[in-house]
């Protein structure tokens, strides 16, 4: 008898034992579901609020852009001259914030095509430019931070086949 109330016994506690790891697992499974529900809100914060730093540096930029419209709406007769100066005064003004958050405009004419960075639209033919050169840039092209946000669109030049055949043979 002694030896079945070792056994209950036993039982007994190991009962407990798995009630309190079963316990222990329940509570490690709410505050796991409760740092899930915590970091996707936290995460829903940063997209909300990722943008905030650099819109609230371009509130100059729309500062700037409010005044330069009272005051043409102010003159009467407005000088073509100034008013270039003035957009690009703004478009200077708005291309310095982006090149001080890693923005960087793509090079091309007299540059060699690189499809990494530019996209060809266009061919010319120039005999005394090389293969491959672009000569001219119809749309501009950015990086950020060393990563192409879009292509430069441009002409590339393109010698004919005859004029390579008689570069060759001479």
């Amino acid at each position: 008898m002694h030896k079945g109330k070792a056994v209950k016994k036993r039982e007994t506690s190991e009962r407990r034992q798995l009630q309190e790891l079963k316990e222990t697992l329940q509570r490690v499974q709410a505050d796991f579901e409760n740092y899930c529900k915590r970091t996707e809100r936290e995460k829903e914060q940063f997209r909300k609020y990722a943008n905030a730093e650099i819109i609230k540096q371009l509130l100059p930029l729309l500062d700037s852009m409010q005044a330069a419209e009272e005051n043409l709406k102010k003159q009467e007769k407005v000088e073509k001259g100034d008013a270039i100066k003035g957009i690009k005064l703004l478009r200077q003004q708005l291309l310095d914030l982006l090149k001080r958050h890693g923005l960087q405009e793509i090079k091309c004419v007299g540059e060699k095509f690189n499809p990494m960075l530019h996209e060809a639209l266009m061919q010319g033919k120039e005999k005394e430019k090389e293969e491959g050169i672009i000569l001219e840039e119809l749309q501009k092209g950015y990086t950020l931070n060393e990563r192409v946000l879009r292509h430069s669109k441009v002409k590339v030049n393109r010698k004919e086949a005859a004029d390579e055949q008689k570069t060759k043979s001479a």
